[in-house]
């Protein structure tokens, strides 16, 4: 079942795919950033989480939900082996728990009223554009 978001819709999926498409390359790219104490796990739970709520917000019931989110959790350890195929980046369980946890509350956010914030964002946009 869909949310009725047309006809933003569209844009909406097109931004949530550039997160995903985002993640997979900086996540596969060298980089040469120091995230060290720990930090390099808060990016992977909030990139994790940030991709399934949006992802939950566009579709919706709770078994398709825990789908996107095992989906994205499943992407986050297939990363980490593509990692560890690297010279330039490491495989990392801590990882991979860092983005089923981030998963696991992007899915638990999805179960509240914040499941609304597109269609909010929706009406906001709506009332500023001068539509009724």
């Amino acid at each position: 079942m869909q949310l009725n978001l047309p006809p933003r819709r569209r844009i909406w999926l097109l931004l949530g795919w550039g997160m995903v498409f985002s993640v997979i390359v900086l996540s596969l790219i060298p980089v040469d950033v120091d995230l060290g104490e720990g930090r390099d796990k808060v990016a992977h739970f909030t990139a994790y989480g940030s991709m399934v709520f949006w992802f939950a917000m566009l579709f919706e019931g709770r078994a398709r939900q825990a789908g996107i989110a095992i989906a994205f959790a499943t992407m986050g350890v297939a990363i980490e082996f593509l990692q560890g195929m690297t010279d330039y980046r490491t495989f990392e369980v801590a990882d991979m728990i860092a983005n089923g946890i981030g998963a696991a509350l992007g899915w638990g956010l999805a179960q509240t009223p914040l499941r609304n914030a597109l269609a909010w964002v929706g009406r906001l946009l709506d009332l500023l554009g001068g539509k009724p």
